[in-house]
């Protein structure tokens, strides 16, 4: 009896180191991961492990692996090595690595970024919105891609007759523009219930593409 008592505060003792250890380990990740949050750091996106090779092009030596959710300190990027790509440094467990970021679809999600690289983009998921009036505009609905948070968004409200129709049509030209000066458009349909005074709307024919 003594001896299985023996085994099992042993074995009580064996599974508390365990579970300390990995606290431990646990709360120094989250801390580092904390502290890399403070400046440049690069967060993984694209679904599939990217290869962190040892140069910025595909041909270089693979060296590792980063996966979906994953963050790590940025240290540089190389815009002008690809059309395709952008390829950024990183730390990687104490060493130097560099992964790879497809342009349009990026991989990764660029965070604090000291240098500006992106041009913005504004996407939505719908054709058309809808808003009771010119006054509840708001942007909420958009998706913004952009490596800073630093950036504006203002609108252009159009008012087209469609004369085939005999109605009136609104469309919404949205602007974006980051810190450095870079901006794109888009522009949506929308649909008030209540329609909007001539004087707060521009007549379509002065849109410009």
């Amino acid at each position: 009896m003594k001896k299985f008592i023996k085994c099992l505060l042993i074995l009580g003792i064996i599974a508390l180191g365990v579970f300390l250890y990995f606290t431990f380990k646990n709360n120094k990740l989250k801390a580092n991961i904390e502290e890399i949050k403070k400046g440049w750091y690069v967060e993984i996106t694209y679904q599939t492990p990217i290869n962190v090779r040892l140069e910025p092009n595909e041909s270089a030596k693979a060296v590792g692996k980063v996966n979906k959710g994953e963050i790590y300190r940025a240290l540089d990027v190389d815009t002008k090595s690809s059309d395709i790509y952008f390829w950024y440094k990183i730390d990687y467990n104490g060493e130097e690595g560099w992964i790879a970021s497809v342009r349009k679809n990026p991989w990764v999600e660029d965070h604090n970024n000291p240098i500006d690289i992106l041009t913005p983009k504004i996407t939505f998921a719908e054709d058309e919105v809808n808003f009771r009036s010119i006054n509840d505009i708001n942007y909420k609905h958009l998706t913004i891609t952009e490596d800073s948070t630093d950036y504006t968004i203002t609108h252009t409200v159009y008012h087209e007759v469609v004369k085939e129709r005999n109605i009136d049509q609104y469309w919404i030209k949205y602007t974006i523009t980051d810190k450095s000066g870079k901006s794109s458009s888009k522009t949506q349909k929308i649909i008030f219930e209540i329609a909007p005074e001539e004087s707060d709307v521009v007549d379509f024919s002065e849109y410009k593409r």
